[in-house]
């Protein structure tokens, strides 16, 4: 039998971060909550009983342990109670540098279920509203020539896209159910600077299956980058129905529209990415 040295050394790696956690946090529980924080910034215990799938009584005796220890705090929306990290702990950005190096070593069907999709739960997603809010969404996508986008990096530690940009789109289509999406503008750098940019996507319409796929074609029309496929979890929403991996880096999106614009949000984490990026089509 041979072992793949790089495999054994990423089970190893992925045996002393846990370990470590595990001794930091105390229990599992606890372990499971910060790292829903740090992909998600901010939870209720419903959200987490229904999305960790673990009782909902020790998850609040978590919560409380760790508001009372200073790790998190919490606020009222309506009568929900949301928990964050707190900023003024002093230790915050060493924990977060740790829940990313645990995160991006979890099993990959794993990592969907600390990703919270914003639905509303008010919404049907029948076939008949998919099929609707599809050709909407569609319809509005045809209709697109503009963009503005603000990215952020989420850690102190590390570089990223920490800025925005905006430009024109000029969309065309292939075929009866494809649209390109030919991209330019300027970007401005949080520190100053402009950079020109270009981007093609090229998103398909499967009507059948009532999904969209969205594609980069950094590599030309013939070899397109697979982001994900998008599928409706409401009547003005999408959202990835699959998290994309590029290098150990993974890539969820969700889209909201109206009849004037379309915001698609994406969130990134990787071994040295932690950023989330709004694109505000118009």
């Amino acid at each position: 039998m041979c072992l793949n040295p790089k495999n054994s050394l990423k089970d190893l790696d992925r045996g002393l971060i846990f370990f470590m956690l595990e001794a930091l946090c105390g229990n599992k529980n606890v372990q499971k909550i910060l790292i829903f924080l740090f992909v998600n910034g901010k939870c209720y215990g419903t959200q987490l009983h229904r999305s960790l799938d673990t009782s909902l009584t020790p998850l609040q005796k978590a919560l409380n342990r760790l508001e009372k220890g200073g790790l998190i705090t919490s606020y009222y929306e309506g009568k929900t109670r949301l928990y964050q990290f707190n900023p003024a702990y002093p230790l915050l950005n060493e924990l977060e540098q740790l829940l990313k190096k645990a995160y991006t070593l979890l099993p990959n069907h794993i990592k969907k279920d600390y990703y919270v999709v914003k639905e509303d739960p008010k919404e049907t997603t029948s076939f008949k509203t998919k099929a609707q809010t599809l050709q909407a969404f569609w319809q509005r996508l045809i209709e697109i020539n503009q963009l503005r986008f603000h990215a952020k990096t989420n850690s102190k530690e590390e570089k990223g896209w920490n800025g925005k940009g905006e430009g024109e789109v000029l969309v065309s289509k292939e075929g009866t159910n494809a649209l390109i999406f030919n991209e330019k503008g300027i970007w401005q750098g949080k520190l100053g600077g402009e950079v020109s940019f270009s981007n093609v996507f090229r998103w398909t319409l499967d009507r059948q299956a009532n999904v969209i796929s969205l594609e980069h074609l950094r590599r030309g029309p013939d070899h397109p980058v697979f982001l994900f496929h998008l599928a409706p979890i409401g009547r003005n929403s999408l959202s990835s129905v699959d998290s994309h991996l590029c290098g150990g880096d993974i890539y969820f999106g969700q889209i909201h529209f109206d009849n004037h614009s379309l915001r698609l949000s994406w969130r990134v984490i990787g071994p040295k990415k932690n950023e989330e990026i709004d694109y505000y089509y118009s």
